[in-house]
């Protein structure tokens, strides 16, 4: 005994001196044990003890007892239990059956399946679930029954948390977005700077050309007897004269210079440009409204679906409606109350011209390409009443304007000016019918325009530049008639007699038009008002005398149409260039 207690007096004195080399502490636990060299396999009893008692009778009697390596395991206190665990936790969360929370399986009764819900459940646990509980889902309450329940071929569940990953790549999405539009916005301030540039250039240049117009301005011939001063603004009158022109108002009608032709409609007081659409949802061409009282742009009236070439409205009604004629081979009615189109004529080329008759209020011609005049009546919508000049020319009729007939006037009859590109006639309206007879007037040139004033019966013919003539001629003429040895009706020939011959610019690209209205200061004279390409200007003579009396500078490009009207007692004058408008009133001198 004194032996063993001996022993185990070393052995508790060698445990103490590990501890205290290993530096543990009460807290901590020590695992010790014995080394043995013995074999794991079972345990047989030999000689009536087993080998465990023979271990223990040997240890007994004085075998040294050797301790164990030591197994440290330091757990701080209050820490949360390891990652492994909890994901084996929820592992098994999703491999139990929420009835019975027994495993479900692959196979046999208790399989994985679900509900319509999508519920997961033991197969045989939901059959019998949902025979005695009155058909519905555990966990959610829904309806259902024994045929809504679906096997799942899968040997485990596990549901995988992906919100923060899903918030990661909503914001992500959001930076993309918020990226693209920056790039959206750098590109756009980008295009808008080289606009900028682009238009800065293009204004320098157009400085730089008026620089050298004006600077040619100054050393034009003493025979134009034109101030140069006064072209800066507006015009600069003879001094007998007794009034002037003076810039009032310049209205931008579009960016794109799409504008053509304008006109005024009386009973209205508007005046209609036309133009190119703008927007999309109403693609083709139309015209653009200004208020003669205040000169504010209105409203925008869709017509054609492509150029519009000529507008006009009837003289002697009074109406707002407004005829059109475009390249889209159609003539137009339009009712400018509600902007919308009333009647549509079908022509068998594009419509280069269009005019009322000023006898017949009912009907209207339409001038087109193939050199045919349409003649159309409000009241037959379905085709041509009749189809003049078919066996004539094939050039394109730039110009038509009706003459009414007076029986006060020593040119009585009434009828058609046709104008074609390469000659003039006149169709005398006959009054049986739709008849009518072609006289071949002698005006000789490139027509661009005709213009008819109805109060002096003038006319006026303006034609390009020609290798004989290079320079524009504006011819003023007046309607004559002759007959034969016996004065009657069938020996008759209709002629005109070219009164005056005004000078214009040395060129004409584009096809501007002219106009003789009356003088607003004095009855009995008149005024002619025509484009001049070549110096980006407006010339405005006197009829009583050859030379330019005044003239109107327009600074945006060459003036397509001029347009005189009268509202309120004041007199205007309107220019159109392809952008532009410019609005001038008359000014009378003290």
């Amino acid at each position: 005994m004194n032996q063993q207690a001996t022993n185990a007096s070393e052995s508790d004195d060698e445990i103490i001196m590990l501890s205290s080399a290993l530096g543990t502490t009460n807290d901590e636990e020590i695992v010790v044990g014995m080394e043995l060299d013995v074999e794991t396999e079972p345990l047989q009893a030999t000689g009536g003890l087993t080998q465990m008692e023979t271990m223990s009778n040997g240890l007994q009697r004085g075998s040294r007892m050797t301790p164990l390596k030591q197994k440290t395991t330091n757990v701080p206190q209050g820490s949360p239990p390891s990652k492994l665990s909890k994901d084996e936790d929820d592992s098994e969360d999703g491999q139990h059956c929420p009835i019975c929370f027994e495993v479900w399986t692959d196979s046999g009764g208790h399989r994985l399946s679900s509900l319509k819900c999508g519920h997961l459940f033991g197969q045989s646990c939901i059959e019998k679930w949902l025979k005695g509980q009155g058909g519905k889902c555990p966990q959610c309450n829904a309806k259902a029954k024994k045929a809504d329940v679906r096997v799942i071929y899968a040997k485990a569940i596990k549901t995988i948390d992906r919100s923060e990953m899903d918030r990661i790549e909503n914001e992500l999405e959001k930076e993309r977005k918020e990226r693209k539009k920056a790039e959206m916005e750098a590109a756009e301030a980008r295009m808008q700077r080289t606009m900028a540039v682009s238009e800065c250039r293009r204004l320098e240049q157009q400085v730089e050309q008026h620089k050298q117009q004006m600077k040619a301005l100054r050393t034009i011939q003493p025979a134009m007897q034109c101030s140069q001063s006064g072209a800066m603004n507006t015009l600069q009158p003879l001094s007998q004269d007794r009034g002037q022109y003076v810039l009032e108002k310049t209205i931008k009608i579009c960016d794109t210079g799409t504008c053509r032709v304008l006109a005024y409609c009386d009973s209205m007081a508007t005046l209609v440009v036309s133009q190119r659409s703008v927007s999309s949802l109403f693609p083709g061409y139309g015209v653009r409204k200004i208020n003669a009282i205040d000169f504010k742009t209105t409203q925008y009236a869709a017509v054609h679906m492509d150029i519009i070439r000529d507008l006009a409205f009837r003289p002697s009604t009074g109406d707002s409606i407004m005829l059109s004629g475009g390249l889209d081979k159609k003539a137009m009615l339009t009712s400018l109350i509600s902007n919308s189109v009333v009647q549509k004529y079908t022509c068998t080329a594009p419509v280069w011209s269009c005019t009322w008759n000023s006898d017949n209020d009912q009907c209207f011609y339409a001038g087109q390409a193939n050199g045919t005049v349409a003649m159309f009546d409000i009241r037959n919508t379905s085709e041509t009443i009749a189809l003049l000049n078919q066996g004539g020319a094939k050039s394109p009729v730039a110009s038509l304007q009706y003459i009414p007939a007076d029986s006060q006037t020593e040119f009585r009859p009434g009828g058609l000016l046709v104008g074609q590109l390469n000659k003039i006639s006149f169709f005398e309206a006959k009054a049986a019918g739709n008849n009518y007879q072609v006289h071949c007037l002698p005006l000789n040139g490139l027509l661009t325009a005709l213009s008819f004033e109805p109060v002096s019966r003038q006319g006026l013919a303006t034609f390009r530049p020609t290798s004989q003539k290079p320079y524009v001629q504006h011819q003023m003429f007046s309607m004559t008639k002759a007959y034969g040895t016996t004065p009657n009706q069938n020996t008759c020939v209709c002629s005109c007699e070219v009164k005056k011959s005004f000078r214009g610019g040395n060129s004409m690209k584009m096809l501007s038009r002219s106009t003789v209205h009356q003088h607003p200061s004095e009855d009995g004279r008149l005024l002619i008002a025509a484009g001049n390409e070549a110096n980006s200007c407006v010339d405005i003579w006197d009829t009583q005398d050859t030379q330019v009396k005044h003239r109107l500078l327009e600074v945006s490009g060459p003036t397509l149409d001029v347009c005189p009207f009268t509202f309120n007692q004041k007199h205007r004058l309107a220019t159109l260039t392809d952008r532009n408008l410019r609005l001038y009133k008359w000014q009378a001198n003290n």
